[in-house]
């Protein structure tokens, strides 16, 4: 039996991606607070200053940094966590099957919840939602996740306090 959720709430997301990787991103993400950037600069400027639920980054983004750029903000702190998608759409395909493959396995090696070739997913109704409905679920998750760390550090933090209580009187 298929497990059915609900879309997540509206959720900010940095996409730093190439204007043709963008154009399909944001009817996809319709919904979401998008912040679309044209630099590895101005990706790091905004994650510094700001806070996003979610990032997404195009393999060809700003000459091809997304390596750098995933690097640079797995290296903040508030980042740590958040679900980070790196996606290759190149609309015709030029990247063997083995490159696309090194992709995957080297974005994950630097963290990065997944690596989608937006190729194997057909730009019409049933292929987007399939996105979508990908897109969504880390979105989900890491709110849970962030929802279950907060109850566990309130939990650990009553106990720390249960015992403080418990060993002043000696």
């Amino acid at each position: 039996m298929p497990t059915s959720y609900g879309p997540p709430p509206s959720s900010r997301i940095l996409l730093a991606a190439t204007p043709a990787e963008s154009r399909r991103l944001e009817r996809l993400l319709d919904g979401h607070e998008l912040v679309v950037v044209q630099t590895r600069d101005e990706a790091i400027r905004r994650v510094t200053k700001e806070v996003f639920q979610m990032i997404v980054i195009g393999v060809h983004f700003d000459e091809s940094q997304m390596f750098a750029l995933l690097s640079e903000i797995r290296a903040h702190g508030k980042y740590r966590k958040v679900p980070i998608l790196c996606v290759l759409d190149g609309g015709k395909r030029t990247i063997s099957d083995v490159a696309i493959e090194g992709l995957d396995h080297a974005v994950k090696a630097m963290t990065a919840n997944g690596f989608m070739d937006l190729n194997h997913f057909p730009d019409d109704e049933q292929g987007n939602t399939r996105v979508r409905r990908i897109i969504d679920y880390l979105i989900l998750i890491n709110g849970d996740l962030q929802h279950l760390a907060r109850a566990q550090g309130q939990h650990v933090a009553s106990l720390d306090e249960r015992r403080r209580a418990g060993t002043s009187g000696l």
